[in-house]
């Protein structure tokens, strides 16, 4: 490695991973998957492309680096949901949008998908344990005001899984999924806010 390439990548010590995620998910945002180009990141953040691989280690890891960053910011969207709100307060359309601008918003589903059928795996899970958590008290705290049974924790997550799984592909495919059973033009968020109302009813 030259001495100036050495300067260069010591320099990128000085900027934080965060700032080359932030910048790398203002164009995945904004461009889609294939707009995240190392070389694009660094020029913007006069580095070099080593710079960017001496953090991340090639554009790959940077990738997934950025579905765990875009992951983080939600759950502390939805920490801070939870918190501002009372446990009664939850309702599934609430839940629906913060999934909505996780997943399509930001390019977050394309982005998983990608990594995933490269064969990644996630190291870790229960990002969505806060929001069935919230779901779940406020159905517990439902049922002890009728003088029912409480429900099962698992059900709730179920409830939660299904509306994610919906999101998701939502995210994925767009309007594609309602064409597909014959419907003509119909809005990007009719499917997610027919899955709302039908687990609504359920709950009630």
């Amino acid at each position: 490695m030259s001495a100036k390439i050495t300067k260069r990548v010591r320099r990128s010590v000085e900027v934080s991973k965060q700032a080359i995620l932030e910048r790398a998910e203002h164009y995945l945002i904004a461009e889609g998957l294939n707009g995240v180009k190392v070389q694009r990141i660094a020029q913007d953040l006069g580095l070099s492309d080593a710079a960017i691989h001496y953090h991340f280690g090639s554009r790959k890891k940077l990738l997934e680096a950025l579905l765990r960053f875009a992951g983080r910011r939600f759950a502390g969207e939805l920490t801070a949901a939870i918190e501002k709100n009372e446990i009664s307060s939850f309702n599934l359309a609430s839940a629906a949008r913060l999934l909505s601008d996780l997943f399509g918003k930001r390019g977050t589903a394309r982005l998983a998908m990608s990594l995933i059928l490269s064969g990644w795996s996630p190291p870790g899970a229960g990002m969505l344990q806060p929001l069935a958590d919230w779901l779940h008290q406020a159905r517990v705290r439902r049922a002890h005001a009728r003088g029912a049974a409480p429900p099962s924790l698992e059900e709730s997550q179920k409830i939660i899984a299904v509306l994610n799984a919906v999101i998701f592909m939502q995210a994925l495919t767009g309007d594609a999924l309602l064409r597909s059973s014959g419907l003509r033009q119909p809005p990007r968020e009719q499917l997610s806010s027919w899955i709302v109302t039908l687990l609504e009813k359920y709950l009630e």
